[in-house]
């Protein structure tokens, strides 16, 4: 078979508006603009380069009445010292777009004169500023001197005739200062003619402009000067990322280059990877970078790795790291960078391999880690927590306040770090710690005791001091019991009496779940109850396309229900103002949430199978007057034959809570009477 001869009968064309998709739409940052000017710098050899921006500025804004861009008058200026461009080189190399620098040989693999690995490739990155601006001014100085300089090369690229959906050639517009000379090579870009962007500040700048280079070279450096506020902010140079990382964490990947099994040779790499010493706090820092000819090429938080691995929540936070790989972009053989320069091929032979070698690192660094990471968490859980006043009021004995210190530590160690930011899952578990504190400093005392009976000789200081904590211990556990369920009733009393709001209800069961069902304890307050109402609440917005606020996550807003996570399994709480009556549209609303709920434990079974006796509604309200017959017969259905709804009147709600509390809500009274009497004598006295 013979190749099928040509024929220009068929002829394919590249709209430059598909050029604009491809490369501009992916330059929506001023930073990532700059860079890219930044870079064409540098393979022309620059060794100075000067970015004049106007820092922690908006360009321009759009007109809300009109639709029209309204620009400020502000430019940006990247001015080198690189040897510039000629009018033919300009025609010849830089107008042509797509075109691939490396594999001309005009313009080659390395720089002219330093011989740089040039970063430029796609040929598109000349249009970068297209993505902020509609005009780029060139003004360039180079080629051969002459008597008189260097000649320049002055024209203006218009972006609305460039970028538009023909393919014909397209003249740009010549400069004032095009045809003269000057002493020096260079040339200096200048964006005008803003879309609606914003300049950040000069610490996010920095870190922004930073992030994208990892040179190592001595001979290029890049400096900022802003425009807007040049007395307040002097100039400064692009440097390196700056992270602090946890001790001990660090590791040099130089020496274990990435395996190619199948082709029985390595793949070269060099850098660091660590953990850092707090949790992201910008995007910049987040993850480690991965370089090829000194510029960005990709960020992975985990290698390419699927959700689930072992430490996943550590690596997706903490990991950081910078890495060489100059085989992600060489000059023959395939490009392993995406389109975007945002990525790399993760499931080509190269990234396959770059992954596997990247999640053996991060088993090592999460080991080493350990130890570190959960002193850390227990130094923030203490801080956070302010356990040691706490304990210190609570408990007059010295050693029942260090026992908890001690308690509140190791429980610290495996804190949810995430969770740390949550004031109410830090006073759960302080809580927590507060109620074993004393029946830990019990089995310390006993301990000691035991081994001063049976071990060295004893006293009766020690019986004493046993006996003493046997008390405390137990005085602690039934006082804070009791302080807590009396003070909820009252204030539940207090509400009934006086026909509370549904909200304020709502909260009073939020916080004393135990009046669901006197069972509840702290131990069944976990973090599967957080994890259900976040993935429920998902689920039903993604149905029904309304959101539903549970209180334990209501973040200030009206909570929809409270969840009770009970040992025998999920208690959803719908709450009626007092006196108020369950109707019709009442009735609408349950339907939703109880088919919702249904069938969500249905396509859930991993997620429901921490609530064993699966789920209940508890519907308290003082009358159920649902006229409609057809609604009201699949209430009863849901009540009666599900057994998913449990009606209670707010009267018998209060009545079941002070039955089953009656000997604390007794204590009470007899200490306000003995309170009484005791006043009583005073007066007398």
């Amino acid at each position: 078979m013979t190749d099928s001869p040509t024929s220009d009968r068929y002829v394919m064309r590249i709209s430059r508006m598909t050029v604009d998709k491809l490369g501009v739409r992916l330059y929506d940052r001023v930073s990532a603009v700059v860079a890219e000017l930044v870079a064409n710098a540098y393979d022309a050899d620059a060794e100075n380069v000067v970015v004049r921006v106007p820092l922690a500025t908006l360009l321009a804004r759009k007109n809300r009445e009109t639709g029209e861009v309204e620009g400020y008058g502000y430019t940006i200026e990247v001015a080198d010292d690189g040897h510039g461009i000629t009018e033919r080189e300009a025609n010849r190399h830089f107008l042509k777009v797509g075109k691939d620098r490396r594999a001309d040989p005009d313009q080659g693999k390395r720089s002219r004169r330093k011989r740089r690995s040039v970063m430029g490739r796609k040929g598109i990155g000349k249009l970068a500023p297209f993505g902020i601006c509609k005009r780029i001014e060139i003004l360039s100085a180079g080629g051969d001197e002459t008597e008189d300089g260097y000649a320049v090369s002055h024209f203006i690229m218009p972006y609305d005739k460039i970028l538009a959906d023909d393919d014909r050639p397209v003249a740009m517009e010549v400069g004032d200062q095009d045809g003269t000379y000057r002493s020096k090579r260079g040339t200096t870009v200048r964006l005008i003619d803003f879309l609606p962007k914003r300049v950040p500040n000069q610490e996010i700048f920095h870190r922004q402009m930073a992030r994208r280079f990892g040179l190592r070279q001595n001979d290029f450096k890049v400096s900022v000067e802003d425009t807007r506020n040049p007395g307040e902010n002097p100039p400064f140079e692009i440097g390196s990322l700056s992270i602090p990382l946890m001790d001990g964490t660090k590791v040099d990947v130089s020496a274990e280059p990435v395996p190619l099994p199948d082709e029985q040779r390595d793949l070269p790499v060099s850098g660091w990877m660590g953990l850092a010493k707090g949790a992201y706090k910008n995007e910049e820092m987040a993850g480690v970078r991965i370089y090829a000819r000194g510029k960005i090429v990709a960020t992975t938080r985990a290698f390419g790795q699927s959700a689930g691995f072992t430490g996943e929540f550590t690596v997706r936070s903490y990991l950081v790291g910078e890495i060489h790989a100059e085989w992600l972009d060489e000059d023959e053989g395939e490009d392993l960078v995406t389109t975007d320069r945002q990525d790399i091929l993760w499931e080509s032979d190269y990234g396959r391999a770059f992954r596997e070698w990247g999640a053996e690192w991060i088993r090592r660094i999460a080991a080493a880690s350990r130890k570190p990471r959960r002193k850390r968490v227990e130094q923030l859980f203490l801080e956070v927590s302010g356990l040691e006043a706490e304990a210190k009021k609570r408990f007059a004995d010295h050693d029942i306040v260090s026992t908890a210190l001690e308690f509140g530590k190791q429980i610290g160690r495996f804190a949810a770090e995430d969770e740390l930011g949550d004031q109410e899952y830090v006073d759960g578990l302080t809580q927590v710690v507060l109620s074993v504190a004393p029946h830990k400093a019990l089995m310390d005392a006993f301990e000691a005791f035991n081994q001063e009976m049976f071990g060295e000789e004893g006293g009766i200081d020690s019986l004493l001091d046993l006996f003493s904590k046997t008390r405390i211990a137990e005085m602690a556990s039934y006082a804070q019991i009791a302080y807590e369920r009396v003070r909820a009733i009252r204030k539940l009393e207090k509400v009934v009496e006086e026909g509370g709001v549904e909200d304020v209800l709502q909260r009073i069961v939020a916080d004393a779940p135990w009046l669901i069902d006197p069972r509840w304890t702290p131990i069944t307050a976990n973090q599967s109850l957080k994890l259900f109402a976040k993935q429920f609440a998902a689920y039903y917005k993604e149905r029904h396309g309304e959101e539903v606020v549970f209180s334990i996550n209501h973040g200030g807003k009206r909570p929809d229900f409270t969840l009770v996570n009970l040992s025998r399994g999920l208690r959803i709480v719908e709450i009626k103002a007092v006196g108020r009556r369950f109707a019709n549209a009442d009735w609408d609303r349950l339907h939703n949430y109880l088919e919702a709920f249904r069938d969500f434990f249905a396509e859930n079974r991993e997620l429901a199978s921490d609530f064993r006796d699966e789920w209940v509604v508890d519907l308290v309200c003082d009358d159920v007057r649902i006229t409609d017959r057809d609604k009201n017969t699949a209430y009863r259905y849901w009540r009666d034959a599900e057994n998913r709804i449990e009606r209670i009147s707010w009267k018998d709600f209060l009545a079941r809570a002070v039955k089953a509390n009656e000997t604390f809500l007794d204590a009470e009274d007899q200490v306000r009477e003995e309170e009484r009497r005791l006043a009583t004598d005073s007066d007398s006295s």
